[in-house]
């Protein structure tokens, strides 16, 4: 039988041990993290009082809604862009938001994304989409818990690549292949509150 000194040492080992493991992850700077970068201003006439209308969420038509940004820093190569809920994490050791939108190999022409764009994995233009939270190509509509108000973030990234990812590639893909390319960054922020719908 163990004694009580050889119990608390095994638990010290096990301690440094899963410290050892979790650290590394913790400790990672995330894309958001890496430096400075240009400030991208984004907006969008389809959220223009902050809120996101039946029109783009789950409980009307779900398409995505538009967006627009002012020009990137010299040196862009195509831009990324994430929308994200901070207010419904996920994920069992790592908790992070759930991802409703994913684009990447947006042209660095490009300023505007029009409402409704399809659920494709590669657009005319040669911007492509990754799996959302549902595991499905393209914009995934907000839809909370009735009766509760979400936060929904649209980041877009100005990178100085363009990352080449297989066609199921996810969110965390994306990020991987970002990682120190982010030369500019723009946010907006948006809320859905969903009522109590009844028949």
């Amino acid at each position: 039988m163990l004694t009580t000194r050889s119990l608390l040492s095994a638990l010290q080992r096990l301690g440094v041990a899963v410290l050892a493991i979790v650290a590394p992850i913790a400790c990672t700077p995330s894309v958001d993290e890496q430096g400075s970068a240009a400030i991208i201003t984004l907006s969008s006439s389809s959220l223009a009082d902050g809120t996101i209308p039946k029109k783009y969420n789950c409980d009307g038509d779900g398409i995505s809604p538009a967006l627009s940004w002012t020009a990137p820093p010299t040196g862009t190569q195509s831009y990324a862009l994430i929308m994200t809920d901070p207010d419904s994490p996920v994920g069992f050791i790592r908790h992070h938001p759930f991802v409703h939108w994913v684009l990447y190999a947006l042209p660095a022409t490009a300023r505007e994304l029009p409402e409704a764009i399809p659920a494709q994995q590669q657009l005319p233009d040669g911007t492509r989409q990754a799996n959302n939270g549902n595991h499905a190509i393209g914009y995934a509509g907000p839809c909370p818990p009735v009766t509760t108000t979400h936060r929904y973030v649209f980041t877009l990234y100005a990178l100085d690549s363009k990352p080449e990812l297989p066609g199921a590639a996810s969110e965390r893909d994306l990020r991987k292949a970002m990682h120190g390319h982010v030369i500019g960054r723009g946010q907006l922020l948006a809320s859905f509150h969903r009522d109590n719908l009844k028949p």
